[in-house]
């Protein structure tokens, strides 16, 4: 049984995304200063990306366009993990616009603006897991680990479209952000961990719990995680980005020999497969979880 549908999958990936993307700009700006592109890219992405995810929400509550106290509501309802969740929002997006802005008219950024930006996206990929988890009656998102999975997700496609984006502009400096890549390598190993340790401890729960994983593992939706999740959104890119950081070890002390495997027109390709792999295995962990949730039966 699926209780919210397309929109809101999109609308908690974008979140999710956008989140790790401003994360993303602030980690290279202090680790890479040299990888200005990188750094604009996420900046400017962060807040156009979390725009559009809120503008996918509006449109979806068909019923708040026609009662705009419903949103009004949203700000004053303090019991509502949604109020919170605005409220974390709302200042992250004023943080990221602030940023891309000052990045835009080439002048420096407020370090006291940037580190609340820094809280509020760590805060808003938190949010994108709470705000299903708190739903009691569906097992499968009434998990703890649910909220760990989705910020681990949030940072990695968060990380995937600033290099996707960023590999247009300077395809060589993609290359060079190494541990960049380690920890995208990180996040995705640690992905596929979680997902599985979440599918053990929630099958076991109660029925409808084993009812959802048997939806997800076997069942009508097995072709989707298997092949678009598992295969191409997770080991598709592990594998790419472990053979790429295992051929920058073979040249680390060869500085030649790294610049020219660096901007090989197979780096690119490598770059274009593996980001636009976790995008969309990123896409569908949320269509799953949300297509798959099957609310616990009191008959």
């Amino acid at each position: 049984m699926m209780v919210w549908g397309t929109i809101i999958a999109a609308y908690l990936f974008l979140a999710g995304l956008s989140a790790g993307a401003f994360l993303t700009s602030s980690y290279v700006a202090r680790k890479y200063p040299e990888a200005t592109i990188i750094r604009k890219v996420g900046r400017f992405i962060s807040p156009v990306l979390m725009g559009v995810g809120l503008l996918l929400l509006i449109v979806d509550a068909e019923a708040g366009l026609k009662d705009p106290l419903r949103f009004i509501y949203l700000f004053t309802n303090f019991s509502s993990v949604m109020t919170i969740g605005t409220y974390f929002i709302s200042f992250f997006m004023m943080a990221a616009a602030y940023i891309a802005l000052m990045e835009f008219l080439k002048k420096d950024v407020n370090k006291i603006v940037e580190y609340i930006g820094i809280f509020f996206a760590g805060a808003v990929a938190i949010y994108t897991g709470f705000l299903i988890g708190v739903v009691q009656t569906v097992p499968l998102w009434n998990t703890a680990i649910l909220p760990i999975l989705f910020v681990v997700s949030g940072l990695s496609t968060g990380i995937a479209a600033t290099m996707l984006v960023s590999a247009f502009i300077d395809k060589k400096m993609v290359h060079h952000v190494i541990s960049v890549k380690k920890i995208h390598l990180s996040l995705l190993v640690a992905e596929v961990f979680l997902i599985f340790t979440m599918f053990l401890i929630t099958s076991s729960t109660n029925v409808a719990a084993a009812e959802s994983i048997s939806m997800i593992v076997s069942g009508q939706y097995s072709m989707l995680f298997w092949v678009g999740l598992i295969g191409v959104g997770l080991v598709l890119p592990i594998v790419i980005e472990a053979l790429e950081l295992l051929s920058k070890k073979k040249f680390e002390h060869d500085p030649v020999g790294l610049q020219v495997a660096a901007s090989g027109s197979h780096g690119i390709a490598a770059t274009l497969i593996t980001e636009s792999a976790v995008l969309a295995g990123g896409f569908i962990l949320r269509m799953l979880v949300l297509l798959a949730a099957v609310p616990i039966s009191f008959f």
